[in-house]
């Protein structure tokens, strides 16, 4: 699950599961609804390996972002097929075409990670 948190400038999206991969999940896919409608015709992956959450985090979100401006792809789903705390394998689906809109990019400012009882919460604020 995702939502939109309010902020004056930029995009700000919280996703809360009971696992890390399925909030991770969400933030992207809140991120997808901001850069356009896609059909799932075609499939890009990425990988990240970093050494603490928040670079992973970051990290995979920033290389979805260069993939989608590369190819040209515009995402409509995100899957976590592989996560071992320090890596991450993310397949995106979508179809290749432009994005409506352009993200930025992913930023550290007010990034919060949080695990509680109740599974885990990402917010991360989207450059846009």
């Amino acid at each position: 699950m995702y939502r939109f948190l309010e902020h004056p400038s930029d995009l700000m999206i919280e996703g809360k599961n009971r696992s890390f991969e399925k909030a991770l999940e969400a933030v992207a896919n809140g991120m997808f609804t901001q850069m356009g409608e896609a059909e799932e015709k075609e499939t890009i992956e990425i990988e990240s390996s970093k050494s603490n959450l928040e670079d992973l985090i970051i990290d995979s979100l920033s290389k979805i972002i260069a993939e989608c401006e590369i190819v040209p792809f515009t995402p409509k789903r995100a899957e976590v097929t592989r996560t071992d705390g320090n890596s991450v394998k993310i397949k995106v689906f979508g179809e290749k075409k432009q994005p409506e809109n352009i993200i930025k990019g992913a930023t550290y400012h007010e990034l919060q990670i949080r695990e509680e009882e109740s599974g885990w919460t990402i917010i991360v604020l989207f450059d846009i």
